[in-house]
């Protein structure tokens, strides 16, 4: 019996980590994992801001980095807080819960964020933080690959709006899950404010 296909990240998401992941393309090939519940339904608008529909992208069994992954803040005010450390390992994961049914006509991902570099990082250090949002789509444009939309975030103290639209395709997705995941950047705190998909 096939596996869910809601079920394709946490295995794959733990080989990418691990630095074993197939890319083809630019595209992630990922292979089945656990599910991510939602506590509550999930339809459209396809959108997380509180603290409870935060909560799902920090608490689940796919989740995880070698950083500080928490929640800050409560009600619509709450953010995802990353803080990454000076000579830490990157690569952190969130997982965003599965959307039964799939969203459909997805063309990307808009979040608010906040990064503060340490202000300790010497001169000519990059702050740039770069991105990464995957969609576990029904429809990849070059399966078994799924295509994924890169940021590249400058520093920025006040809520500020980054938009993910893979370029790699030309027709709108069927979004089983996404992800976020970052493999290079500084020291800083990073803090998601806002998650919504675009349809």
């Amino acid at each position: 019996m096939r596996e869910p296909i809601s079920a394709i990240v946490a295995v794959g998401v733990a080989i990418l980590l691990n630095g074993g992941c197939e890319l083809r393309n630019g595209d992630v090939v990922v292979t089945p994992g656990p599910a991510v519940p939602s506590p509550f339904p999930v339809s459209a608008p396809y959108a997380w801001d509180t603290r409870e529909e935060l909560d799902i992208w920090v608490h689940n069994p796919v989740t995880r980095g070698p950083v500080s992954i928490s929640l800050a803040g409560d009600g619509p005010d709450a953010v995802i807080r990353i803080e990454l450390k000076r000579g830490a390992s990157d690569g952190w994961v969130l997982r965003g819960p599965d959307l039964s049914p799939p969203a459909r006509q997805v063309r990307g991902l808009r979040l608010w964020y906040r990064w503060r570099p340490d202000p300790t990082l010497p001169p000519g250090a990059s702050v740039t933080f770069w991105i990464a949002a995957a969609f576990e789509a029904l429809n990849p444009p070059r399966p078994p690959g799924q295509p994924e939309a890169y940021a590249s975030l400058q520093p920025a103290s006040d809520r500020t709006e980054a938009l993910f639209q893979p370029g790699s395709f030309r027709d709108l997705l069927d979004v089983n899950y996404l992800y976020l995941h970052q493999s290079s950047g500084n020291a800083g705190v990073f803090e998601i404010d806002r998650i919504e998909l675009l349809q």
